[in-house]
């Protein structure tokens, strides 16, 4: 029986995927690199992991001479400056987190910084609907591994079975059924077309899940 709704948030929640290429380009080109030169995969395989672990494999690949943390600083900065200008939600999110509110726990889990996701909570006035929040910076290993859902099924207080993930990303779905927790899949067209085959169930927008749906997962 499921307990708890725990939202992914990027390309979920909001539609970031755009202003996260922006914050690279912007960020690269003053090393006189572009965002387009990353192999196709490379890219596919960054859909729902930690900035963090992004930048890394970023910097490695492009080989640029740069104190890490430096960088980073300057490409978080540039992105949370870009959704402070604009925060486009995906369609049928702040109809689903009133439909589950008043009968599930609510959690978020994502691979972003704290500061982002406390900036999207604080814009969108939800900081009453999440009963647990879990970050990137909250994790020692992001998505795909089991940790994040793990801990967020810990903090609600209940079994990772009854926990269900709305995802939009691979990465994301590998995480939530290695943690034990069912997971629903959420296609999104702003994004690359990925493989959501392991999800319990596929939907096509958030405006496609009911309370049905959720009693029969």
């Amino acid at each position: 029986m499921i307990k708890a709704i725990i939202f992914d948030m990027d390309d979920l929640m909001v539609n970031c995927l755009q202003l996260h290429i922006d914050a690279w380009d912007v960020m690269l080109k003053e090393y006189n690199h572009s965002i387009d030169e990353l192999p196709e995969k490379m890219a596919h395989d960054f859909m729902g992991r930690r900035v963090s672990e992004i930048g890394k494999e970023i910097i490695d690949f492009y080989k640029i001479d740069v104190n890490y943390e430096e960088f980073m600083k300057k490409r978080n900065q540039i992105f949370l400056d870009l959704i402070k200008k604009d925060l486009p939600l995906m369609p049928g999110f702040l109809e689903t987190v009133q439909l589950v509110k008043e009968k599930y726990k609510i959690a978020l889990t994502t691979s972003s910084l704290i500061e982002y996701s406390s900036l999207v909570i604080e814009k969108l006035n939800l900081s009453d609907f999440f009963d647990v929040v879990v970050t990137g910076e909250d994790v020692s290993k992001g998505k795909p591994d089991p940790e994040p859902y793990a801990i967020t099924a810990e903090k609600l207080n209940i079994l990772p079975n009854q926990c269900l993930v709305l995802e939009d990303a691979w990465n994301g779905i590998d995480s939530a059924k290695a943690a034990g927790c069912k997971c629903i899949a959420v296609e999104n067209p702003f994004t690359p077309k990925q493989d959501l085959s392991k999800a319990d169930k596929i939907i096509s927008s958030l405006h496609d899940l009911t309370l049905d749906m959720i009693n029969t997962i």
